[in-house]
């Protein structure tokens, strides 16, 4: 039988300098296979500099494979992807093009009993659906790479279900573990947040019907608008829109954290501007 397989994937598998997102698969998960295997066999405690090397290009190597999968979803699941509207939620630091695999490494440290950060309850929650992910994620790399050595332009009904239930999966994982890792904003923060944007989208929109600023000015990224239109957001904030997300009858704390240490120093102002 493991003949058959091995004498199977030298006589069918896809081209290196195949641009399909099957044939690319199939080599970015096999270079991964590839440092798994070198890792294991290795004494990081003779070597370590040759341990780091190899564990950064792993995690490089796992971002890869993730980003592969993720264009197969939205070319054979376009329309049936998990929700993720949670993004607005995550700081802004968070959101990179390697957080894929470093969720991966963390499900896995997490499915072989580690525990992440020192969060001891947090691990412990996580650790069932971690387990869940790293399965459903192995089933997947199984099914496209044997579907790589069948026909690089079908997607199975099998693929499509397997991808789906991993897509929930990841999903999932990725709200549980950044929210126990960082904080993260809560509904009424983001709420306060969006308030914030649209007093400056009105400001805006204001101070063009005045004349205060031009089309010109904001289409050229006028430098002096840097400073500008955040002044005029605070004024109108203060006197013209005082029911938004400047108004300071509000509980400080109900205030949005970009202007909340500034409560004292808003409040003179708007004596000042009212005088």
């Amino acid at each position: 039988m493991m003949m058959m397989s091995r004498l199977r994937r030298w006589l069918y598998r896809p081209k290196r300098t195949d641009p399909q997102l099957l044939a690319q698969f199939y080599y970015a998960d096999e270079e991964l296979n590839q440092i798994a295997a070198e890792l294991d066999s290795l004494d990081g405690r003779k070597d370590p500099q040759r341990c780091t090397l190899l564990v950064n290009q792993f995690r490089s190597c796992q971002d890869n494979v993730l980003n592969i999968i993720n264009q197969i979803m939205d070319e054979c699941i376009p329309h049936e992807r998990a929700n993720r509207d949670f993004y607005v939620k995550f700081p802004e630091e968070i959101r990179h093009d390697n957080l894929a695999g470093q969720l991966w490494f963390g499900a896995e440290c997490l499915a072989a009993g580690s525990i992440i950060m020192n969060r001891e309850i947090e691990s412990m929650a996580m650790r069932p659906l971690a387990k869940n992910l790293t399965h459903s994620l192995e089933e997947v790399r199984n099914i496209i790479r044997d579907q790589a050595l069948r026909d690089l332009n079908l997607y199975t009904g099998k693929m499509k279900e397997a991808l789906k239930q991993f897509d929930v999966l990841f999903a999932e994982f990725e709200l549980s573990y950044v929210s126990a890792m960082v904080p993260v904003k809560s509904p009424k923060e983001y709420y306060v947040q969006q308030e914030v944007i649209v007093l400056f989208c009105e400001t805006v929109e204001r101070a063009l019907k005045l004349g205060y600023l031009t089309q010109d000015m904001i289409d050229d990224y006028e430098p002096a608008l840097m400073f500008t239109i955040p002044r005029l957001a605070i004024v109108c904030g203060l006197v013209v829109y005082s029911e938004g997300p400047l108004n300071l009858d509000r509980k400080q704390e109900e205030m949005s954290e970009l202007f909340r240490p500034f409560h004292t120093l808003l409040r003179k102002i708007r004596q000042v501007v009212q005088s």
